[in-house]
């Protein structure tokens, strides 16, 4: 029974129709969205998932858009008190409290499509790795090496412990930090550089591309609608040469909305050698 058949006794035909059906589950936490013409009736619809799903212990409201820095929506607690969850994906296990990291169980298909690109001995850049889903999965599955850098420190700490949790330690290097300040550190050329950061990426490409190896690959996330595509293209072209740099496109992926108007892309592609 889906949440619309399990609310249709409590809720008029109107305000079924205004009912928003998809959430997220992470662990024993589920995330839903409520409009405001169903305010009065948000427990009502917490209760409803809670029984339609026996795992889940707390229900959380999203109340905001990700404004911040650390890409941390705002939510109400609708039932329960727990907060911090232990969630499954692809073999891997997360600790993560979504109140205080950022963290999309809807990006676990365009989490596994990237890893089957990744062949083993690779060198790779985990921008902004949060709790480190790209980074993990990558390192449970192949022999590579991974430098995985985030800037909110609760982030950091959950990442340093799910490197723990899923025992690739020796796979991944975990660094705190502006990306801007620990990778002219580091000072490492990757074959793949990782940018899940979709509102602001741009201001970081500059970095992406300076710290790949010829040939390697960049996967840019961005948010727009197929229109702008081509117009986000040409901010990649123009970055590549003002950095001397020469890119060629590998393909656009669709991973998802920001809004019921604006999707979120990933824009794969390679610099080219020199001498080409």
């Amino acid at each position: 029974m889906n949440l619309k058949e399990k609310l249709k006794d409590k809720l008029s035909k109107e305000e079924l129709g205004l009912l928003i059906k998809s959430f997220e589950i992470l662990g024993e936490i589920a995330i839903i969205q409520v409009p405001e013409q169903l305010e009065s009736k948000k427990h009502i619809i917490a209760k409803a998932v809670l029984e339609q799903h026996k795992n889940v212990k707390t229900v959380l409201r999203k109340i905001d858009k990700i404004e911040n820095e650390f890409r941390i929506p705002k939510y109400e607690i609708l039932i329960g008190n727990k907060t911090e969850t232990d969630y499954k994906e692809l073999g891997c296990r997360y600790k993560l409290d979504p109140t205080k990291v950022y963290f999309s169980e809807k990006l676990g298909h365009e989490r596994e499509r990237i890893l089957n690109q990744v062949k083993n001995g690779e060198v790779i850049h985990a921008l902004f790795a949060g709790v480190g889903p790209y980074p993990i999965l990558i390192a449970k599955n192949r022999d590579v090496k991974i430098y995985a850098i985030e800037k909110n420190p609760v982030a950091v700490e959950y990442l340093k412990e799910n490197v723990k949790l899923n025992k690739v330690q020796d796979k991944v290097e975990v660094f705190e930090g502006d990306v801007r300040e620990v990778l002219p550190k580091l000072n490492v050329k990757a074959d793949r550089v990782l940018m899940p950061l979709p509102k602001t990426g741009e201001l970081f490409l500059d970095l992406a591309l300076n710290y790949v190896k010829e040939n390697g690959v960049v996967h840019y996330y961005c948010f727009g609608t197929k229109k702008d595509l081509a117009g986000i293209k040409e901010k990649i072209i123009l970055n590549g040469k003002e950095n001397k740099k020469e890119v060629e496109f590998l393909g656009c992926f669709s991973c998802g909305s920001f809004s019921p108007r604006v999707n979120r892309f990933c824009i794969d592609f390679k610099v080219k050698p020199k001498n080409i």
